[in-house]
């Protein structure tokens, strides 16, 4: 539908945006007027106008009153957004004008949005100088959340950062080098084991993280070294709570980051095995664009990750 393409996108208008959340909100043309300070024959006609460019009715005269279609009822409901987000940034803007900390948009890898982001909430909170701060947290593999970075949709990502420099576009900062491990729930047979060896994980189902992300490469590197079996009966996931959830419940071995793993042992629901995966040690870091200036608000997210980062190597 070109045509109708073009007509959100050119002639589209915020007074046309109002115009529709307020024949929602009131259901009559004359309560609109009221409400908009306008006259009813200029409420009628602009209606007739977006229905005559979005080629469709958008709200049908009932003994209710005015009822949005289907076709309005999307349109008001994405009008509804739009004028919420302006909304935001009207907020935003006079936080910044005051000096306040406003919103921060986070790419977090799983196994840091369990144990950091958590950390740096906290410390946001108890900082005196903070006030009004959110923090909007997408969790996912560097793979999605670097799309999402590059479109603005979040303003930094807490990732893997590989051996090579991932691209000019992006500035990166390492956090902490973290080393992956070998786990299972407690109790788990190989937990039994006084001296576990590699080949004991081929009679085993396992976790492994999705294909072609960063840790998998290494991991199944790795194990074609050691001559590991990977049953075909095997979970590939990145989800840490659907992850240790079939730990808890089955005897599959997981590879997951040390500090998420001392984590949840330190919490008594997994074991970290004495085996030593030496070549699958990622970095994690935070990245962000190059040519982006980064807000105030951003500015002090990354400086207490820096010193959360900090923390947790010491």
């Amino acid at each position: 539908m070109p045509h109708l393409d073009w007509y959100i996108r050119a002639q589209l208008k915020l007074r046309h945006l109002q115009l529709l959340v307020a024949l929602d909100d009131y259901r009559s043309a004359a309560r609109v007027a009221a409400h908009l300070h306008v006259t009813q024959p200029a409420i009628s006609k602009m209606l007739a106008a977006i229905e005559k460019g979005v080629e469709a009715p958008l709200f049908e005269r009932t003994a209710r009153g005015l009822e949005p279609t289907e076709y309005g009822t999307v349109l008001v409901r994405h009008a509804r957004e739009i004028m919420e987000s302006l909304g935001n940034a009207h907020a935003e803007f006079e936080d910044i004008g005051g000096g306040r900390l406003t919103r921060v948009a986070l790419g977090a890898l799983p196994s840091t949005a369990v144990f950091l982001v958590p950390r740096l909430v906290a410390t946001l909170e108890e900082e005196t100088d903070v006030t009004g701060v959110t923090i909007a947290v997408r969790e996912g593999t560097m793979e999605s959340l670097l799309p999402l970075l590059r479109s603005a949709q979040i303003d930094l990502v807490i990732g893997f950062l590989p051996a090579k420099r991932i691209g000019s576009e992006y500035r990166t900062e390492k956090l902490y080098e973290d080393p992956t491990v070998v786990v299972v729930r407690p109790g788990h047979p190989l937990t039994k084991v006084r001296k576990p060896a590699w080949k004991h994980l081929s009679d085993h189902p396992m976790i492994l993280p999705s294909k072609g992300s960063l840790v998998r490469s290494a991991i199944d590197n790795f194990m074609a070294e050691h001559q590991v079996h990977v049953a075909r009966r095997h979970l590939e996931s990145v989800s840490t709570l659907a992850n240790l959830g079939v730990l808890q419940l089955t005897d599959s071995v997981g590879f997951m980051q040390a500090h998420l793993a001392r984590y949840f042992v330190r919490r008594g629901e997994l074991s970290i095995l004495s085996l030593e995966l030496p070549s699958v040690s990622m970095n994690v870091g935070l990245v962000w664009m190059a040519d982006r200036q980064l807000p105030a608000a951003t500015r002090k997210v990354m400086d207490l990750l820096v010193q959360q980062a900090k923390d947790l190597e010491g």
